[in-house]
């Protein structure tokens, strides 16, 4: 199990979306009711008509494997920053619904709401602790925190039920393609060589093809299982990512779990301590959150920077 920060201080900035009951919730479509994973590459179809569908996915690295259309709603189990939905933006979509990610450092879990109002979609985000991250089944089950301009207009609101805005999502214009740029580090670096191997930033475990196995990598995003499949198939000596405000059964981080099962060192920092979606505020400005037993091992503690963890790491594992 990993070891976890009792201060919880990244949940300040979204705690007050959790307090919404949703005791008063309508049945769930059968669909979504039993909220397990929809599966790696894979695509649900929550619902579909005449003018278009309602399509949710564990990862939005999983839209590349899947076709979606001006007439669709599209919900990801992924942070809404801009550089997370940019592809989403540019392939051209009818409405957006992810998670706040514990809101974040400069609000980057977020950042996608105020450029969808800006283009023109109308977005959406749920409460972290309400939903488990890297599920799409769950995020429709949890809880609206956040909703832009064109949300608000179509009904959305702070409280609702993620499904029911889907529905109403479901009844704005169809999108189009609006091209968008995930910002300024697009590519990973390396921030740093020793003779022990090589420190990367990277804003995500799926920004690097290669093999790394001498080498520990700093990631922008989430550090769920999609984390851990990009570290694995990468063969990283460690990994460090955010914890993305925890989320609902600490799914937020369980990548962090999967690392130390396989034996791999991880940590995680604080989703208020680092911009979400950049290696470099991960590994400049990061405290860490989160550790597995096999980092622990190696002298990672909670409340250490992320350069101090991710250079115990690499010197030590």
């Amino acid at each position: 199990m990993p070891i976890i920060s009792p201060r919880r201080e990244f949940l300040a900035a979204g705690a007050v979306s959790l307090v919404f009951a949703r005791g008063a919730m309508a049945q769930a479509p059968k669909v979504i009711a039993d909220g397990t994973t929809i599966g790696r590459e894979k695509m649900l179809v929550v619902s579909e008509d005449a003018s278009g569908r309602v399509l949710a996915f564990d990862s939005s690295v999983y839209l590349e494997s899947n076709a979606t259309g001006p007439g669709d709603v599209v919900v990801v189990g992924s942070y809404c920053g801009t550089r997370v939905l940019a592809p989403i933006f540019t392939r051209g979509v009818r409405a957006i619904i992810a998670t706040d990610a514990g809101i974040g450092k400069d609000e980057a879990g977020v950042s996608g709401l105020k450029h969808g109002e800006t283009i023109g979609v109308p977005v959406a985000s749920i409460a972290a602790m309400s939903a488990e991250t890297s599920n799409g089944r769950s995020t429709l089950l949890g809880t609206i925190s956040r909703a832009n301009a064109q949300a608000r207009a179509l009904g959305v609101y702070p409280g609702q039920v993620a499904w029911e805005a889907a529905a109403l999502l479901a009844k704005a214009p169809a999108g189009k393609s609006i091209p968008t740029s995930p910002g300024e580090e697009e590519a990973p670096v390396v921030v740093e060589t020793t003779p022990k191997g090589r420190i990367w930033a990277t804003p995500g475990s799926t920004a690097i093809r290669e093999k790394i196995p001498n080498d520990v990598f700093c990631s922008g995003a989430n550090s769920s299982r999609v984390m851990s499949d990009g570290a694995l198939r990468m063969g990283a000596k460690g990994a460090i990512a955010n914890d993305a405000g925890i989320a609902l059964n600490n799914s937020a981080v369980e990548g962090v779990m999967i690392l130390g099962a396989n034996g791999v060192p991880a940590a995680s920092v604080s989703t208020m301590s680092a911009r979400l979606g950049e290696g470099l505020s991960t590994w400049n400005d990061g405290v860490i959150s989160v550790v597995n037993d096999v980092a622990a091992k190696l002298g990672v503690k909670v409340g250490q920077t992320a350069k101090e963890a991710a250079r115990l790491i690499l010197a030590n594992a």
